[in-house]
């Protein structure tokens, strides 16, 4: 065996040596200077996911083009915290609130004013602006004021509504100084007393995100008011009555004097709406409009509602979450027009053109009496099948299911009217508008654009939080981990070395 050289051996060891001083010294110093920046603040440390949540450049351009044009001269917007500045900060669920407001008051210092309300102290305020938490926020332009709560700022699991899955400011406070600053605010309206029922509001607070004010209307007792923009009916159960010999009230005419003056309404309904085949004098009025929604009688004489499945194009294992496709061409293209988030219709049935509704090539079907033009919004796959009845009785494997129309009409006074038919209630529940993947909710917001509502926010969405597991580590453990993770790799590298040092020596 070679004999090792003794300077070789000095020169080695001491090159080792000061290799594993020289990390020890580079991992003592950098703990100590993170222990200083966290004592002094030295340095901004973002561990947590807070800065995903910055103020989008689409969220810029909203409120200098549809919010600070509405303030005249020196008016400002006021935004109130009804906590003080401490409290709000050491607390991450408002912080992110407060961060974004900050930002986006620095984007427009001279129109937004920031302030703190303490409501126990100053409770007759904090009534008058309807505030019941300290977590609350109060937005305040031209006379106007909306609070917003916590969980306005947040969106939640359908099943546990404590555990927040996204953050949704951005689109909250940009709707929000939009309402308060818009010179009036639009009505929306929803049929009532048919049997109409909601499984949850996402839909009414759609309405409320794009700038509408909401209520319920019964037709059979009240007229449709003139402030009315848009009408919504959402799964009725009962028909709507009609003139005859047991009642001198039409709903039906209501409807049609709304739309004959440029009126905007959107019908939802599903595989089990017209189970019953009570509706004839809805379907009609629907008919009329190029929109028949497709059922069947049974064996038994029994009205079947198609039943939308198609297993290769679903994002449930029994197929009936049915994804949909955009239009090709024609005007379903044209106010879709850029969108490419998935689409999902469950419990859907399927919508048919009316006869006398003549194809014009491009995808739309015109009634040439009536001057009406109906057209596919969204469509099934081809491999889409219908069910009724417990079997298939059709398929899409030549003409594809439409799952969403749209209806328009130039009316005399040179509006337009607008029909919006969806085959599916469940287009709108919490569970597909909360999506982070889907575009169900982006959807509605530009459906809503395209008829009119040019101030709607389609285009700002919520953030879904990813893995938040750092931020639950104490400083000192993750000094620790820091230590650990550099001293650790640093040791078996020198001894590593060391090793094949003193073995290359003895060769």
């Amino acid at each position: 065996m070679k004999r090792i050289n003794k300077n070789q051996l000095k020169y080695g060891g001491m090159s080792v040596f000061l290799t594993v001083l020289v990390l020890v010294a580079v991992v003592i110093l950098n703990v100590i200077v993170a222990a200083l920046a966290g004592r002094y603040d030295w340095m901004y440390r973002d561990m947590t996911k807070s800065a995903v949540y910055s103020i989008s450049d689409n969220c810029r351009s909203y409120l200098e083009e549809y919010v600070m044009p509405h303030l005249d001269g020196e008016e400002k917007i006021n935004v109130i915290f009804c906590n003080n500045r401490e409290s709000i900060e050491s607390d991450l669920s408002q912080k992110y609130i407060h961060d974004s407001f900050y930002e986006i008051q620095a984007m427009f210092p001279s129109r937004i004013d920031i302030e703190y309300l303490n409501i126990w102290e100053e409770p007759k305020l904090a009534r008058e602006y309807g505030v019941t938490s300290s977590t609350d926020v109060i937005c305040i332009a031209n006379d106007r004021h909306e609070t917003m709560n916590l969980e306005d700022f947040y969106v939640f699991e359908v099943t546990n509504n404590t555990s927040p899955i996204a953050y949704n400011g951005e689109k909250i406070i940009a709707s929000c100084m939009m309402r308060v600053t818009q010179e009036t605010t639009p009505k929306c309206y929803l049929t009532a007393n048919h049997g109409e029922s909601f499984g949850d509001y996402e839909l009414i607070r759609a309405m409320v995100e794009a700038g509408y004010s909401c209520a319920f209307l019964d037709l059979s007792s009240s007229d449709i008011p003139e402030d009315c923009e848009i009408l919504v009916t959402y799964n009725p159960k009962q028909d709507f009555i009609i003139s005859d010999g047991f009642s001198e009230i039409s709903e039906i005419d209501k409807l049609d004097a709304f739309m004959a003056n440029g009126g905007k309404y959107m019908f939802f309904a599903s595989a089990d709406t017209f189970v019953s085949g009570g509706h004839k004098n809805l379907e009609e009025f629907l008919s009329s409009w190029g929109v028949n929604y497709m059922h069947k009688k049974g064996s038994e004489g029994v009205e079947e509602c198609y039943l939308i499945k198609d297993s290769s194009n679903s994002i449930t294992v029994d197929g009936y979450m049915v994804v949909a496709e955009y239009s090709g061409e024609g005007i379903g293209k044209e106010m879709l027009k850029d969108l490419s988030y998935p689409n999902v219709f469950g419990n859907s049935c399927a919508i048919s053109f009316s006869e006398g509704f003549l194809s014009d090539g491009k995808s739309n079907y015109v009634n040439k009496e009536t001057l009406r033009t109906v057209s596919p919004l969204l469509l099934s796959h081809k491999s889409a099948e219908a069910w009724a009845g417990g079997r298939a009785v059709a398929r899409a494997a030549e003409e594809p299911f439409v799952l969403m129309s749209v209806s328009t009409a130039e009316c005399e006074n040179g509006k337009q009217a607008y029909l919006i038919a969806s085959a599916s209630t469940e287009f709108v529940n919490e569970d597909n508008m909360q999506s982070s993947v889907l575009g169900n909710s982006r959807t509605v917001a530009r459906i809503l654009q395209s008829m009119g509502k040019e101030n709607v926010p389609s285009d700002l969405v919520f953030k879904p939080f990813e893995s938040t597991e750092i931020e639950s580590i104490t400083t000192s453990t993750a000094n620790t981990l820091t230590v650990v993770l550099t001293v650790i790799p640093a040791l078996v590298f020198t001894v590593w070395g060391a090793v094949v040092l003193i073995r290359r020596k003895n060769l």
